[in-house]
């Protein structure tokens, strides 16, 4: 999503899109002058059948009758040709001056650095997001192995890619190989408490990113075939790797 919008947003997709604007905005001048053409027939048109009931004589009701009515829709059609160029009109009311589209321009170079700055928030980033997307729906049944994302961006258009679903396991907290490299290293001279200590004194942590206890310790000695002949350090629970039951995966 993210690597999306900020390809959305780059300087030179900014440069297609600020042109395809520039074609809509003459697009949108064409169609202004064609409704301006239709409305002012219409309204000669019924200015024409308001003229041809004046002259007719009274006295001769069926004509004036039928002279009458033709008058009204003439009068119709021009209430909703109004209405259809005054709504067309408010759905056109957009424009960038040249000054808005220099900031356009310049923020396109400078959000990937804004989006990436330790003092952006992840709150922020959700906010850039909402700005530019109006949804997204998922897709995993079509294909197998794969995952379609549509997105819908506020400007109307729409794009699909194709993402990798996740294999079962993949993506599972797990700790660190600098950890595991240090524990086979003491593995056969150190205790578990020990080997915890300096772990902890490295600034290491555990794949839950909380310090290391002799339970991480034996829970890793013992998958990987290192804890024979291992004193225990006193602990009855050392077969439960983590306190609150669950297991870390390396």
């Amino acid at each position: 999503m993210v690597e999306a919008f900020l390809t959305a947003v780059s300087p030179i997709s900014l440069q297609v899109a600020t042109r395809v604007l520039d074609q809509v905005e003459q697009d949108l001048i064409v169609q202004r002058r064609q409704r301006d053409l239709q409305l002012e027939q219409a309204r000669y048109e019924a200015r024409l059948a308001q003229r041809q009931y004046d002259a007719v004589d009274p006295a001769n009701r069926l004509v004036a009758s039928e002279l009458e009515r033709r008058w009204n829709e003439k009068l119709e059609r021009v209430a909703q040709l109004e209405r259809a160029y005054a709504q067309a009109e408010r759905e056109a009311e957009w424009n960038l001056t040249v000054d808005e589209r220099a900031v356009i321009t310049e923020l396109s170079h400078d959000l990937p650095a804004v989006w990436s700055a330790e003092t952006t928030t992840n709150q922020e980033r959700k906010q850039l997001l909402r700005m530019a997307i109006e949804s997204v729906q998922l897709d995993g049944f079509s294909q197998a192995g794969q995952i379609e994302v549509q997105i819908r961006w506020r400007s109307g258009t729409i794009i699909s890619l194709g993402v990798k679903r996740a294999e079962p396991g993949e993506g599972s907290l797990k700790t660190s190989e600098e950890a595991v490299s240090r524990i086979h290293e003491m593995a056969r001279r150190s205790s578990y408490s020990e080997i915890a200590a300096r772990l902890d004194r490295a600034g290491l942590r555990s794949a839950f990113g909380r310090r290391f206890t002799t339970q991480h310790v034996g829970y890793i000695c013992r998958r990987d075939g290192l804890a024979r002949g291992k004193p225990h350090d006193g602990s009855k629970s050392e077969d439960s790797p983590h306190p609150s039951g669950r297991r870390e995966v390396e």
